[in-house]
């Protein structure tokens, strides 16, 4: 890496006063750098800036691998507990069967969103600190530590198992808050809503291969039916550490840190035509942003109008949660047996269930950029409410056809919601965030994110068990009205962010 070639770039934290004199004219009237540099960035079609911006587009789909951890950990996490062996050494026998205690099954569930939250709060603190590619790199090496735990752990030793899936959950939370905000300081305009999108494709893909991991291996009997799921989880941070040293680092926070000749050069590798004019614009950004608040704290980002930021930025991944995402696609195995299917074809079409998951994220990367994020969204949430709703009614009869509508419904949510809210929860939360606190409101929406996820899966068992409220598909009454309500907000709160530059 080059070293800083000037004395201005001397001081690691480069101050305000600094930046304005390195940008010299940024609050002149007659400075129209911004403009200038949005009308380029404007003037590319997609097709043409995955062509022009090749570079930046791949580095963004390598770093969002640590994505797939998240969904692949989730997956396997529901998976493992129907496997016959992983219930045998974690659990114990009761009348006659290997069974895993509903409290430890809580915890195993949920203790890696608890991890989550602490993570995507700490990198933000982090990645202020030590770069985007560090803290990636901060993420892989805990996740090594945390796959260790838990592909050694002793039959019995459930604490022991709880840690690993403790300390896992601590650097998902890292590698998706991560993720996101360097996809959203790497990519041109026109490829940001792709790029923040693919983290999402990527969490798909992670269920999807943990999917059918579970499938190829679960009904061993011995240890590998389990052991081999946790050790594939080694392939990704590994792959990370080989590549990062290679990546770019955001040249927003070389910017913002006073290494400007290193963000230039980044700028120059990440195919950026006019480099000049598009360091003078982050630079003067930054000026921008600092002359409203100096600080980037986390209190900042509850603040004046970085409040309405940060509350979009929470938003989006509450909406995600009452709409039933959870409740549908969580269960979807058990609406499957519901409808006359064998337990084996059950899982089968739960497989399917996250590959038409894939094609909605595909079809997502694609409209993102034609029909913009506000809505696509709207319209996600209007689908998915309407789409519970249909689970509810189908409910009151227990006919065959009733059965069967159900579990069609399943497979209409996961089109929807893949195609919609899924991805775009983390576009809009990228994009909606300044580029001053950004690595900050993104960690505290992936908290955010956690938090729901946990609280959904505590409380949607004791809504459908047989044994507790007993609902079963009559819970989509309640995520339909919950998803008409969040249909409201959207309409009136999310904004379009489509082709905004930062300083707009």
């Amino acid at each position: 890496m080059q070293s800083r070639s000037s004395s201005s770039d001397k001081n690691t934290h480069a101050q305000p006063e600094t930046l304005e004199h390195a940008v010299g004219l940024a609050f002149q009237p007659n400075d129209n750098t911004l403009e200038i540099a949005a009308k380029e960035e404007k003037a590319v079609g997609t097709l043409q800036a995955i062509k022009v911006y090749r570079h930046a587009f791949l580095w963004c789909l390598f770093c969002g691998i640590g994505a797939i951890l998240w969904g692949y950990d989730v997956q396997i996490s529901s998976g493992l507990l129907s496997t016959p062996l992983f219930r045998h050494d974690f659990g114990y026998e009761y009348k006659g069967e290997d069974v895993i205690p509903a409290r430890w099954q809580s915890a195993f569930n949920s203790v890696g969103s608890i991890g989550g939250m602490f993570g995507g709060v700490a990198v933000g603190w982090i990645a202020d600190r030590i770069g985007r590619r560090a803290s990636i790199a901060v993420a892989s090496l805990i996740s090594i530590i945390a796959i260790f735990i838990q592909f050694f752990c002793p039959p019995h030793q459930n604490a022991l198992l709880l840690v690993g899936k403790l300390i896992n959950g601590l650097s998902l939370g890292m590698y998706i808050s991560s993720a996101a905000a360097y996809c959203a300081e790497i990519s041109p305009v026109m490829l940001r809503g792709i790029t923040t999108g693919s983290v999402n494709l990527w969490i798909v893909l992670g269920q999807f291969m943990a999917s059918c991991v579970i499938q190829g291996l679960g009904s061993r009997d011995n240890r590998t039916a389990y052991r081999i799921p946790f050790a594939i989880q080694w392939i990704f941070p590994v792959i990370l550490l080989v590549g990062l040293p290679f990546a770019p680092e955001s040249p927003w926070y070389l910017a913002r840190k006073g290494y400007v000749e290193r963000a230039r050069a980044v700028l120059t590798r990440l195919g950026i035509q006019d480099v000049d004019l598009h360091l003078r614009q982050i630079q003067e950004t930054i000026v921008l942003e600092d002359h409203y608040a100096r600080e980037t704290t986390y209190w900042q980002c509850f603040k004046n109008n970085n409040r309405r930021r940060t509350v979009i930025a929470l938003m989006v991944f509450v909406l995600q949660q009452i709409v039933g995402v959870i409740f549908v696609l969580g269960y979807s195995t058990y609406f499957f047996q519901l409808a006359g299917f064998a337990t084996s074809e059950s899982f089968k079409l739960g497989v399917g269930v996250t590959a038409i998951g894939v094609v909605g994220n595909l079809t997502a990367l694609y409209s993102v950029n034609k029909f913009g994020r506000r809505p696509l969204f709207l319209l996600g949430m209007i689908g998915c409410t309407a789409v519970n709703f249909g689970i509810g009614f189908s409910s009151i009869s227990d006919s065959k056809a009733a059965r069967w509508a159900e579990a069609i419904f399943t497979l209409i949510f996961g089109l929807i919601y893949q195609g919609s809210i899924g991805p775009l929860g983390y576009v809009i939360f990228s994009e909606v965030s300044s580029a001053k606190l950004r690595s900050k409101t993104v960690g505290i929406g992936i908290c955010v994110n956690s938090l729901c996820g946990m609280l959904a899966n505590i409380i949607i068992p004791y809504l459908v068990n047989p044994d507790e409220a007993n609902l079963k598909g009559k819970v989509g009454y309640i995520f339909g009205g919950l998803g008409l309500l969040g249909s409201i907000w959207t309409f009136f709160f999310i904004p379009e962010t489509k082709n905004r530059t930062v300083d707009e």
